[in-house]
Parts: C-alpha cells; structure tokens; sequence
C-alpha cells in the first residue's frame, strides 16, 4: 500500500520511539489505528455514495430512453395509418 519496507518501518518505529518516548508510544498506536480505522471507513463511505448517486444516473438515462422510444412509438408511421385505417372504417359503419 504505502510500498515501505522492513527496514524502512524499523527506522520508523525507532524515530517514533525517540521522538514519543516508549511510554506513550502504545497510546500513539493505538489513537493512529483508530484514526486509521475511521478514515477508511470515511473513504468507503463516500466511495459507496458515489457508486449509488451513479447507479441512479444510469437509472435515470435508462428511463429517459425508454421514455424516447415510447414517444417514437406513438409517432410511428404504421401506427398513424392503422388509426386512419380505423377511423376511416368507424365512419362507414356509422353512415
């Protein structure tokens, strides 16, 4: 993830261990863990948000061309002949 590697992270824990003190170093620990934690439960969360916010779009293009095609079918040619077709032979039943 971070691409760090074992001699790197034991320079790390020594520095840390200097710099906090070896007192207070599990408390540091423990609270970047759990600052850690939270930030990729944050980051997850948001990431599920825009998954679903997408999800929608895509639902909402999908309605809007299902829509357009309906309008187109309503216009279709074969459809505005047979109502004329029909018409024409509702008022010869009717004379």
């Amino acid at each position: 993830m971070f691409d760090i590697g074992f001699w790197e992270l034991i320079i790390l824990a020594l520095v840390a261990l200097v710099i906090i003190g070896p007192e207070r170093l599990p408390r540091f620990a423990h609270d970047a863990g759990r600052l850690f934690r939270k930030a990729r439960n944050f980051i997850q969360s948001a990431k599920r948000e825009v998954e679903k916010e997408l999800q929608l779009d895509q639902l909402n293009d999908l309605d809007e061309s299902i829509n357009h095609v309906e309008r187109l079918m309503q216009k279709s040619p074969d459809r505005f002949v047979r109502e004329q077709i029909n018409s024409i032979n509702e008022n010869d039943t009717t004379k």
